[in-house]
């Protein structure tokens, strides 16, 4: 099956600051989550929404943690000020539906498909307010931004892969984020198709980088970044990822 909206696929990569961590954010079929990216740091609040309920019975989802059935059976699993104990896999399933793709905590290699597009952000522990926000890649200088606001790479190409990280001040202290390789590779079309079959509908993969203070959480998805989903972009959904406009990150 073909994804119902069709455009150049985007995915994001946010660093923050503090001890830094790894994050990638991919949703299943079933399972959404926010906020929109994995790993989560530590003490963050993240909820986990199952879809498509088509039963009318309430509190009929039944939710996996590491393949251990939870006590929860609403829609919604909120994990509050998550701790290291809330790693691992989850899945939910409502009555009636199969069971959803899982969404699993750990750090990973990201693979961005040649000719695809994808930010990057350096995002703070806390959502810290972080100045001065330089990227890097490979070790090499990419973009300063006073504020901390996106780079875009375009139609990526295996020069684009490589291990991205970026520095930024909180407050009077300069952090570094941790390290986020990202593999870009050619697609072929079977390969292509298999990936896409299976979606009842597009959300967008997004990849945080990001500053963890002390331990960081790790959410990602199995699929990791190789499901990337075809999504229609528009002037507003750009206007909120990217919120001023910014060069293009090009190769050094």
């Amino acid at each position: 099956r073909r994804p119902l909206l069709e455009g150049p696929t985007w995915v994001w990569v946010a660093a923050g600051v503090g001890t830094l961590a790894v994050f990638v954010v991919n949703f299943s079929g079933l399972l959404s989550l926010n906020p929109p990216w994995t790993p989560i740091l530590k003490e963050d609040n993240v909820t986990l929404t199952c879809k498509e309920n088509s039963s009318l019975e309430l509190n009929s989802t039944v939710w996996y943690h590491n393949k251990t059935k939870l006590g929860v059976t609403t829609l919604t699993l909120d994990i509050v000020k998550a701790q290291t104990k809330n790693s691992g896999e989850y899945r939910c399933r409502n009555k009636g539906s199969i069971l959803s793709k899982p969404v699993s905590l750990k750090a990973s290699t990201e693979v961005v498909l040649e000719g695809e597009s994808f930010l990057i952000r350096c995002h703070s522990w806390r959502n810290l307010n972080v100045k001065k926000v330089t990227y890097y890649r490979n070790g090499k200088f990419l973009q300063f931004w006073y504020d901390n606001y996106n780079i875009t790479i375009n139609n990526a190409t295996e020069t684009d892969s490589g291990t991205y990280y970026c520095t930024g001040w909180i407050s009077k202290q300069n952090h570094t984020s941790n390290f986020l390789n990202i593999v870009v590779r050619k697609d072929s079309p079977a390969e292509h198709q298999s990936k896409y079959h299976w979606l009842q509908f597009v959300i967008p993969s997004l990849v945080v980088l990001l500053f963890a203070a002390d331990t960081g959480l790790f959410i990602s998805t199995q699929q990791q970044l190789t499901l990337l989903l075809k999504i229609k972009t528009t002037r507003r959904s750009r206007n909120l990822m990217d919120p001023r406009p910014k060069p293009d990150a090009k190769k050094n």
